[in-house]
């Protein structure tokens, strides 16, 4: 992509470290789509294997590939946003190093940005797959929408609130190499959080749907994602951290809506944790050493950012007035002169 080359409709995110085992098969699947005016940017972050040699090959084979590569590690995040920043599409696409895209994804998401006029994101089904790419699992975020009595193989348009309220039942409704958003609203946002490791993308998925906007499911077959003992999300479930920095997220957005809806049950069951912790913290500053560093290293910066009064003390206190005024307002008769 040389200069005065004009922009591409697409641009692709490859971030990647260390996934020389599967780079190869997931650029392919980029460069076999179907719709063919897009650039893929491989941000390799530092990586020590063969990864940065596989992209180069590519590059010098396909010139809508190229290597964008840091000498250090950055730290997913903001790898990310370095690729971002490198975007010129009017569209991005995210596809990590370790995944495999359907030859169809980005031309049927270009459809649903035709048909609906202020569609802020289009995103397809996404089914996780073990290290050959046979599917191992279910399709991502199906329960959310069979809850709520939907077909995730159906095309769907909803407004983002509907979108949030469905997210409270599954951690996240679209895989993040499932979408196509446009670029001027990614940037808006501010690209991902760097704050975050394994919940980075669902707490972009939160900023989005907090806008309001239409959200399109095309209801067709999008990714095949890998699960490998080296995957990022593989890791934080073994680490125990997964769980927790996805409720972390899942509260901070509650928190900037100010509303209650703490229908998922993960989020209730990490409730009591990021409690403990917050309180630990607050009152002992001691124990606050007995944390695990990752967890600590994670929690600490929002904690100081709110203090003295944390946001999850704060929807506690508000939680606590709501569920007394609930329960006092059925000790309240009615007309009738029966309690409510």
């Amino acid at each position: 992509m040389g200069s005065g080359v004009s922009a591409p409709r697409v641009s692709v995110l490859v971030p990647c470290w260390n996934d020389g085992r599967f780079l190869d098969e997931a650029l392919r699947s980029v460069a076999a789509q179907s719709f063919g005016d897009f650039e893929a940017i491989v941000a390799d972050d530092g990586s020590t294997d063969d990864t940065p040699a596989i992209a180069a090959a590519w590059a010098a084979r396909d010139p809508r590939l190229r290597l964008a590569r840091s000498e250090t590690n950055l730290g997913m995040g903001e790898n990310w946003n370095r690729a971002l920043g490198e975007a010129r599409g009017e569209l991005v696409a995210k596809l990590d190093g370790d995944d495999v895209w359907e030859p169809e994804f980005i031309s049927s998401l270009l459809d649903e940005f035709e048909r609906e006029a202020d569609l802020l994101v289009a995103f397809g089904r996404a089914i996780e797959c073990d290290e050959a790419l046979r599917p191992c699992g279910p399709w991502y975020g199906e329960r959310a929408f069979t809850d709520a009595g939907l077909d995730p193989a159906e095309r769907l348009v909803l407004g983002g609130e509907e979108w949030y309220r469905m997210s409270f039942d599954d951690a996240q409704l679209w895989h993040s190499g499932a979408f196509l958003l446009p670029r001027r609203e990614f940037l808006a946002l501010g690209g991902w959080n760097p704050v975050w490791s394994c919940a980075a993308d669902t707490d972009l998925i939160l900023r989005l749907l907090e806008l309001a906007r239409p959200v399109c499911n095309s209801g067709r077959p999008g990714v095949r994602y890998r699960r490998h003992d080296r995957s990022v999300s593989r890791g934080a479930e073994r680490e125990g951290w997964k769980s927790l920095e996805w409720s972390l997220v899942a509260l901070s957005s509650l928190a900037r809506r100010r509303t209650l809806a703490l229908r998922n049950r993960r989020l209730r069951w990490n409730w009591w944790r990021l409690d403990a912790i917050g309180r630990g913290w607050l009152r002992a500053p001691e124990r606050w050493d007995q944390v695990p560093a990752r967890v600590r290293e994670k929690l600490e910066p929002e904690l100081r950012r709110t203090a003295p009064a944390p946001w999850f003390v704060r929807i506690e206190n508000e939680l606590r007035t709501w569920a007394w005024r609930v329960r006092e307002n059925t000790k309240k008769p009615s007309r009738s002169g029966k309690a409510r």
